[in-house]
């Protein structure tokens, strides 16, 4: 279950700390936050799916840029969820064996993904 992965990622990157279903709920999404929040969402799947390394600092990044995305998109979090699934289904359309490939473009880009979001 995708949501379920989702949280448990959550939970080991932000150290317990990540709670996204209680992110405030604004009446319209910011464009620019759900847009940082799918690239968030596709770090974290892909870290998961492919078990590409990341370290525990870049973890605990991810997770408070993922917290802040989420606040200030103003998603509740049913269109939390449904972003994330959206996301999954979309890397799962482009295939995971392609999106795992380590020295394909994907692998490539989501290292320069990782290092842009937790400096």
């Amino acid at each position: 279950m995708p949501a379920a992965r989702l949280a448990s990622f959550v939970t080991r990157i932000a150290l317990g700390g990540a709670v996204l279903v209680g992110a405030s709920v604004a009446a319209r999404a910011g464009e620019g936050s759900v847009e940082a929040l799918k690239t968030l969402y596709r770090i974290a799947l892909s870290a998961e799916m492919c078990g590409f390394p990341i370290a525990p600092r870049q973890s605990e990044a991810i997770g408070r840029a993922m917290n802040r995305a989420l606040a200030e998109s103003g998603l509740d979090a049913e269109a939390s969820d449904k972003l994330y699934l959206d996301v999954d289904a979309t890397l799962e359309a482009e295939g995971w064996d392609k999106i795992c490939a380590a020295d394909g473009d994907f692998a490539h880009g989501w290292r320069a993904l990782v290092a842009a979001n937790t400096k």
